[in-house]
């Protein structure tokens, strides 16, 4: 059987209630073609060579404000309303983003939901300071990437989310190797750092063969005073095998 023509990171550009499923241009697509996250909501036509450079906090906070570039300087904001505008995150927005995926490919397992540093999707040294990495003081004894994601515990044809998480994301949140919601109309309890092959988000099973469908997943970024100064390009992955 053939891999997927289409596996694909959307992000909700509408709002909660009238979601707009706006793809995530495939790493390599282009200069300028990617996620961007910030702590302002006035970037939405900036450059990425332009990019707002952040302070480092003096205590940990959440980087609020997530854009979805197709081009260089042409966005949309992540629940903006359609507009370049975004929304500050929000555990109560629950269709934030998701997997979507053709019915051309077969998964051979259970998909899995992480990060990598660059698109060699290399490993992640933990408590280096990087973002994936994570901190002592910053993001635990146990060091978690600053990046977490959640996930839905079945596709939309079963049924998309109808209510948030139950916890909000915080900075520490993560467990080591695997979170994995519980099947059905679950998210997981708690958000989990997105560490590459050291932590990341496992569906519960094995989706359905040759069957286009969706996974509603979320996605929040923190920084802290602890964390290393750099430009991060890290890579939103999702990794399966299939038939």
């Amino acid at each position: 059987m053939s891999d997927f023509t289409t596996l694909q990171l959307q992000i909700n550009t509408g709002t909660n209630a009238a979601p707009v499923w706006t793809n995530v241009p495939a790493s390599g697509a282009g200069t300028g073609f990617e996620l961007r996250w910030s702590d302002v909501a006035t970037a939405g036509a900036t450059a990425s060579a332009s990019w707002p450079f952040m302070t480092r906090p003096a205590a940990t906070a959440m980087v609020n404000f997530l854009y979805d570039f197709s081009a260089d300087t042409t966005s949309l904001g992540s629940l903006g309303t359609s507009s370049n505008t975004p929304i500050a995150f929000a555990n109560a927005n629950y269709l934030h983003s998701r997997i979507n995926y053709d019915a051309v490919g077969t998964f051979a397992s259970a998909p899995i939901l992480t990060a990598y540093p660059t698109t060699a999707h290399g490993a992640v040294t933990r408590g280096d300071n990087s973002l994936l990495g994570g901190n002592t003081t910053d993001t635990g004894a146990t060091q978690r990437s600053y990046l977490k994601g959640n996930m839905f515990g079945r596709g939309v044809l079963a049924g998309a989310p109808a209510a948030a998480p139950t916890n909000a994301p915080v900075v520490t949140d993560g467990a080591t190797g695997a979170v994995t919601p519980t099947a059905g109309a679950n998210w997981a309890t708690n958000y989990q750092g997105l560490m590459s092959d050291l932590d990341y988000l496992q569906f519960p099973s094995t989706p359905a063969a040759i069957t286009a469908d969706n996974i509603n997943i979320m996605l929040a970024l923190f920084t802290g005073p602890n964390e290393a100064t750099s430009t991060y390009t890290n890579v939103i992955s999702c990794k399966y095998t299939f038939v």
